[in-house]
Parts: structure tokens; sequence; C-alpha cells
């Protein structure tokens, strides 16, 4: 039963055409740096911490086909200028395992932003942000099956025989810059919209040393696009719905998300710091000749106070369903932010989700 649910997965990974791509997290906006970095120290607190963790198609492959763990730390800087405007750093690090042979992709990354506020109102801001990344690949070739390990006349699997590799570790820098708009309306509607460049330098990420951008064996790392955006719009005094719509396009593979949360505040609406997200999502990918669903996102989360926790699940609809039963991926994050003292920055954070 393994072996069918395995074979149809890689049809179904062939009939789809994927491709490598960076990881990402279902919800985007619960991991601020991974996101963009223009987000570094964008918050209605002094200090932001996050986590989170996420595992995919756990009924085929063993339960190993992938597993990922990210965070961050990010804060203001610097004291505001007359107009509002200030600075921001923050440190992230994502850590992912996939298959069988334990190939891992680990990064640290740091990022700096500045906020520049266009009013003394603060109801209008642009931010930039520039980030440097340090990352390094590798897998276990001995726990890995090769074609030529299969003999077509007996139907036997010989494991004795191993691909060979100059190196089964590779580590890589990279660099990436993003921007990230935001306005207030006079209704009270905020909206947002950010873009960000990754892996600018596009590094070799090859696992054959003697690799160049002349030969077969180079392999480079694909510059990524990612495009975010939302609103928040006022319904009543204790709700609010949120559209928000997140792309990704990576070399040949692309990814769109579409969708939408209802805020409900919980207790006063004057001195309640409590909220209730209920809200979905349609992720899309490319598929062969055309763009195709992917999966339903179901998504909750919940404010209380200085402290968020965010729950969502992929539910899956593509060929791939086939193997997976339409079991997806479930998605935990944690976010926590700190206040000092001083009076906190208000209105230079919209919602986001």
């Amino acid at each position: 039963m393994k072996n069918i649910k395995l074979l149809t997965l890689l049809f179904a990974l062939y009939a789809t055409s994927i491709t490598a791509q960076d990881i990402h997290f279902s919800q985007f906006a619960m991991s601020p740096l991974l996101l963009n970095p223009a987000l570094a120290g964008l918050s209605n607190a002094d200090y932001r911490m996050y986590a989170n963790f996420r595992t995919q198609w756990n009924t085929i492959s063993g339960g190993n086909a992938y597993r990922t763990l990210a965070g961050g730390v990010d804060m203001a800087i610097g004291k505001a200028s007359q107009s509002g405007s200030f600075a921001g750093i923050g440190m992230s690090f994502f850590s992912d395992q996939s298959g069988v042979a334990g190939f891992q992709t680990n990064n640290v990354s740091l990022t700096a932003a500045y906020h520049i506020m266009f009013n003394r109102r603060r109801n209008m801001s642009l931010s930039v942000g520039l980030e440097g990344d340090f990352n390094n690949r590798g897998f276990d070739p001995s726990k890995a099956t090769y074609d030529f390990n299969y003999d077509q006349i007996t139907g036997t699997v010989n494991n004795n025989q191993k691909e060979t590799f100059t190196r089964t570790k590779i580590y890589y820098g990279s660099v990436g810059a993003g921007v990230f708009f935001t306005t207030t309306l006079k209704s009270g509607t905020d909206i947002y919209l950010g873009t960000s460049l990754s892996h600018i330098n596009q590094p070799n990420i090859s696992f054959f040393s003697g690799a160049t951008t002349s030969n077969i064996f180079n392999e480079n790392l694909n510059m990524k696009f990612t495009a975010h955006g939302g609103a928040a719009v006022i319904l009543s005094k204790k709700l609010c719905i949120i559209p928000n719509f997140f792309m990704m396009i990576q070399g040949p593979a692309s990814q769109y998300n579409a969708g939408a949360m209802m805020k409900i505040q919980i207790g006063n609406h004057v001195l309640s710091k409590n909220f209730l997200y209920l809200g979905s999502q349609i992720r899309f990918a490319n598929g062969v000749d055309a763009v195709i669903a992917d999966a339903v996102i179901i998504h909750a989360r919940y404010d209380y106070k200085s402290l968020t926790i965010g729950l969502s699940y992929d539910v899956n609809i593509s060929q791939l369903s086939v193997a997976t039963s339409t079991f997806g991926a479930p998605e935990i994050s944690v976010m926590y932010t700190i206040t000092t003292k001083h009076k906190s920055r208000q209105g230079y954070c919209p919602i986001m989700m």
C-alpha cells in the first residue's frame, strides 16, 4: 500500500510540474521576516517574537515528507523622528527537512528596515528593508534509493549500489530586499501592499563541487518574487473583515493564495484586547498547462493581549489527494509582543493575515 501511494505521489508531482521552491507558511503574516524584510520592527510594540511549525503529507513517505520549524525576533530601534519615522532590525531562522534521505535546508537571516511616515497622523507609511542570510543544505545519500537500484527483470531493489556525490553538504549566502506600503482611509479601513525579492545573487547550490555556470552540473537558486496585500474593513464596533492575498514566483514554480478572515472582538469594544479570527483561503499552483487549485486552507487565530496563537490546516484538493487522501498540512504559529513603559507605537502596523 505504501508503494502504491508513493508511486501515486511521484505521478502527481510530475503531472503538476512541482519544482524546487523556498519554504512557505499558510499563515504567512505570522512569520513577518520570512515574508518581507521591510516588516522588520513594524509593530505596535517594541519587541516581537514568533515561532512557526508545519508538517505536510504525513500519510505518505512514512511520515517523512516535510517538516518545517521557523522563528524570529525583531524590534524598533532609535527614537522616532518628528514625523514618527523609525528604524527596525530583526533576526530569523528556519530549518526544513524532507524525505527519507533527510534532505534539509537551514537558514539564519539578519534584517534591517526603515519606516517612513508621510504625516504626523501616521496613517500612511512606506517601509524599505534589506536582508542577508547564511544557508546550508545537506542530505544522507546512504538512505536514498536510485533508479539503477531497481531491477526491471526480477522486480527487486538492490540498495548496495549508491550514487556518488562530490559533497553532501553545501553552504551559501544570499541577499534580498523589500518594500511595504500601508494607509488608513477616513472610514478607518487599513490597506496594505508589499513586495520583496529574495536570492538576488542567485547562489550556486549544486552538490557537485566542480559545478560552474558553464557546465551541466551547475544549479543556481532561482530569485524569488513575493507580493502580498490586503485590507481590514470595519463592519461594526466589534467586527471587521480582512480580505488578503499572497503570491510567490520562483523560477518555473508559482503559488497564489486568496481568502479572507473575520476578526471578532471578545468583550468590551473599548477596553478588550482579545480577538478571535476565523476564515479560509484557497491556494493555486502552476500545473502542466495552467494554474490549478491546490488546497483549501482553514484558519483560526486568537489574540489575548500580547499573545497570539494561530492554527491552520491545508486540505489538499489537487491530483495529489489520491495519495494523501486529502490530508495536507497542519500548522501552528505563536507570536508575542513586548511594549516598554513609553507609549506604544499605535497606528504603525496594519492588521495582516
